[in-house]
C-alpha cells in the first residue's frame, strides 16, 4: 500500500509501547526534579521537545531523580500513569469541543481536525508533564491549532465559548500562550495524517477491484447468492471502520502504527463483525492485498492485522489510551486532586489576585478620614 504516512517523515513519529512509556517516565522525572528545586512561583516554566528524536537517544537511561516522589512541603508527584489518565481524558473531550460532533455548531468541523488536535496533544505530553502545563488550557490550544493546519479556521472566542457550554471553561487569555507552549514541545512539527483517508481510498479501490475477474472470487454473501458486489455493499463496513476510527484518533494507537495500518485493521474487524448478516458481503482482504499488491509479505501482514484489530476491538474496554468508555471517575478524581497539591500552573495568578485585593484594601485604608484625637 502507498501510504503518505508510511514516509521516513512520519515514521520518526511512531514509537513502540516501551517507548512511550519511557518518554513519559522521562517527562515525569524531569517535572519531578524542577518542582522539587524550585519555587512554584517561578516564571520561567520550561517546556521539553525531546520526544521527537526519542529514538536517536540511548533506550538506556539512570533513574537518578527516581527517589523524587514528594515535593519538599511533602505533597505527592503524580506518576507517568496517572498523567498518561488526566491526558486520556482531555484528548477523549476533544470531539465534543470541535468536529463533527461539537456542542457549538460553530466549531462542527470535519473529522480530521479532532483527531489532528489529539494527535498534537499526545505528542506534547510525551515529553511535558501535566504537572508543568495545565492539560485543559493544552486542550483548547491544541483545538484551536488544528483548526488552522487543516484550514479549518475558527475564532478563538467560540473555543471559549464552547468551553463554558461543556462546563469546563478555559479563559481566552489562557489559549494562546498554551498554544505557544504547544508549538514548542512538539517541535514545531505540524504534520499530521490520519486512519479516515486510508479507510476511504481502501473502500473506494476494493469497490472498483472487486467488481474485475479476479475480484469476484474473494467476495461471498451469507444468503449463498453470487451477484455482482455493488457500491452500497461496502457502506456497512466502511461506516463501521470509520466508527473504529473514531475511538483510535484519542487513543495511543496512531502513535504505535501508520495510519494506512491503521485503516486496513479497522476495515478487517468491521468485516468480521458482519460475519452471517444477509445481504452483507464477506470479503477476503488478505486474498484482496495479495493480488492488488504484489511482493506484500502477506504472512507479516496477517500477523501485524491480527495484533492492531485486537487492540481496536480492546478500545470499548478503555485500554490503549482510550478514556471514551469505563472511565473511572473516583479514580481520576482522585488524580485531579492530587494534581491540585503539586502542579506549578494556575498558582502565579491567584498570588496576583491576592496581591490585588491587599494593595486595594490599602488604598481604601488611605482614603478613610482618620480619627480626631
Amino acid at each position: 500500500m502507498c501510504d503518505p504516512a508510511d514516509s521516513s517523515q512520519l515514521k520518526a513519529w511512531i514509537f513502540s509501547e516501551k517507548d512511550l512509556q519511557h518518554c513519559r517516565s522521562r517527562g515525569n522525572r524531569l517535572a519531578r526534579k524542577y518542582l522539587y528545586n524550585k519555587t512554584q512561583s517561578s516564571n520561567n516554566i520550561p517546556t521539553e521537545c525531546f520526544a521527537r528524536d526519542f529514538h536517536k537517544k540511548s533506550d538506556s537511561y539512570v533513574d537518578e531523580d527516581e527517589w523524587l516522589t514528594h515535593t519538599q512541603d511533602s505533597k505527592e508527584f503524580l506518576v507517568p500513569d496517572e498523567e498518561s489518565m488526566l491526558v486520556s481524558f482531555y484528548a477523549s473531550k476533544l470531539p465534543s469541543l470541535i468536529g463533527p460532533t461539537a456542542q457549538l455548531p460553530r466549531l462542527r468541523r470535519e473529522s480530521k481536525v479532532p483527531a489532528t488536535a489529539a494527535t498534537l496533544l499526545r505528542r506534547f505530553y510525551l515529553s511535558n508533564s501535566v504537572m508543568m502545563h495545565d492539560p485543559k488550557a493544552i486542550m483548547v490550544s491544541a483545538a484551536f491549532l488544528a483548526s488552522k493546519v487543516e484550514d479549518a479556521m475558527t475564532d478563538v472566542r467560540y473555543l471559549e465559548e464552547g468551553t463554558n457550554l461543556m462546563n469546563s471553561p478555559v479563559a481566552l487569555s489562557e489559549i494562546i500562550p498554551a498554544e505557544i507552549r504547544l508549538l514548542s514541545g512538539v517541535n514545531f512539527e505540524l504534520l499530521c495524517f490520519h486512519p479516515y483517508k486510508a479507510v476511504l481510498a481502501l473502500t473506494e479501490d476494493l469497490r472498483t477491484y472487486l467488481k474485475s475477474e479476479k475480484g469476484r472470487s474473494l467476495v461471498k454473501f451469507a444468503s449463498g447468492s453470487e451477484r455482482p458486489i455493488v457500491g452500497q455493499d461496502l457502506k456497512p463496513m466502511h461506516d463501521d471502520a470509520q466508527s473504529i476510527i473514531n475511538d483510535v484518533i484519542v487513543s495511543d494507537i496512531p502513535l504505535l502504527y501508520t495510519p494506512g495500518q491503521i485503516g486496513l485493521a479497522a476495515l478487517v474487524v468491521a468485516n468480521e463483525k458482519q460475519k452471517g448478516i444477509k445481504n452483507i458481503p464477506q470479503i477476503d482482504l488478505m486474498g484482496y492485498l495479495s493480488h492488488r499488491f504484489e511482493g506484500a509479505d502477506i504472512p507479516r501482514m496477517r500477523s501485524l492485522m491480527c495484533e492492531i484489530g485486537t487492540k481496536l476491538q480492546e478500545l470499548k474496554e478503555g485500554h490503549h489510551g482510550c478514556a471514551n468508555y469505563k472511565i473511572d471517575m473516583q479514580k481520576l478524581k482522585g488524580i485531579h486532586k492530587k494534581l491540585k497539591k503539586c502542579k506549578t500552573w494556575g498558582l502565579k495568578e491567584k498570588k496576583k489576585r491576592k496581591r490585588k485585593n491587599v494593595s486595594e484594601e490599602d488604598g481604601l485604608d488611605n482614603k478613610r478620614p482618620k480619627k480626631s484625637s
